[in-house]
């Protein structure tokens, strides 16, 4: 399949089977075919090209295992990995960690939040530790448990400003309590109080995404992909929708505040092998991390684009 023709030529010589590309013309395999199915996004203004990102940062050894980015400043980015309890500051000009910071002992940290000077950072058993965010160095962090646990696998947080509350994703099928549920859950993390709403913030199912799937698309299609994990989430300032990033599944889920699902994307493995990370600049521009698949963990620029 050949796109985006515009003002190159691009010629397919059948006889020999060469297929000959100018600068400005892409080539999509049968894969790529495919996964555009679940690529719906009619129902937003501000949308992302995940086949072209504007820039590919490849990670240090450090972060091979990136799991988590937050958006810090113009040009900044504090990533967290898997193990260690490390924090870093990567700088996407430089290209380059510039700082790090120790907050705790060896565990399974999933991703990271940066907000009003503090540095908030979640392990999978759903508790989450707080540092100030200042000079490189060991920090003491606070730490918060709740009712959430490893049954949950807890991935992603991410914000809501309107609540001032820190949203939790879960990998795993689980309620508070620990018992199955139809879908899984997003939960919401008071930072006055420090506590966690019952009732969850949002409860993403098969059901709804086959729904919305099925409003756009009037042909087969293979709902296995519908078992989708969540790893991320995060606000995009631009429409102040929420985008939920799942790695298992390969999709992007974008639902708005009244938690209706307006565009899904279908993430490119080729780009993004293990995508578990996902940020956005006041602008909009848009972050993904990925952790590395036999090579290094990686972070990917993408810039808005609108209809």
């Amino acid at each position: 399949m050949i796109r985006n023709f515009a003002s190159n030529s691009c010629f397919l010589l059948i006889g020999t089977f060469l297929l000959y590309v100018s600068p400005g013309c892409h080539f999509y395999s049968p894969n790529d075919r495919v996964d555009s199915l679940f690529t719906i996004l009619e129902g937003v203004q501000y949308f992302y090209d995940l086949n072209r990102p504007s820039e590919t940062h490849l990670m240090p050894n450090k972060l091979e295992e990136i799991s988590g980015i937050s958006y810090v400043a113009p040009n900044h980015l504090i990533c967290v990995e898997d193990e260690t309890g490390h924090v870093y500051h990567y700088d996407l000009k430089l290209r380059d960690l510039v700082s790090e910071w120790k907050f705790s002992g060896s565990g399974d940290y999933e991703d990271i939040l940066y907000y009003l000077d503090s540095v908030f950072v979640l392990e999978s058993d759903g508790d989450v530790f707080q540092f100030h965010y200042s000079e490189a160095g060991a920090k003491e962090a606070t730490k918060y448990e709740n009712p959430l646990s490893i049954k949950n696998d807890t991935e992603g947080l991410g914000f809501d400003p309107d609540s001032e509350s820190l949203l939790i994703t879960c990998k795993e099928k689980r309620d508070l309590d620990g018992e199955k549920t139809e879908g899984w859950n997003v939960y919401s993390f008071e930072l006055a109080t420090k506590s966690m709403k019952r009732d969850p913030f949002y409860l993403l199912t098969s059901k709804k995404l086959k729904t919305f799937f099925e409003e756009y698309r009037d042909f087969k299609y293979d709902e296995e992909r519908i078992e989708v994990k969540p790893s991320a989430i995060a606000l995009n300032p631009l429409d102040n929708n929420f985008y939920i990033l799942a790695s298992v599944g390969k999709m992007i889920v974008v639902i708005d505040q009244r938690k209706n699902i307006k565009a899904t994307y279908s993430i490119p493995a080729k780009l993004l092998e293990q995508p578990e990370g996902i940020t956005f600049s006041p602008a909009g521009d848009m972050w993904i991390s990925s952790e590395g698949v036999d090579g290094p963990g990686r972070i990917l620029s993408f810039k808005p684009e609108t209809r």
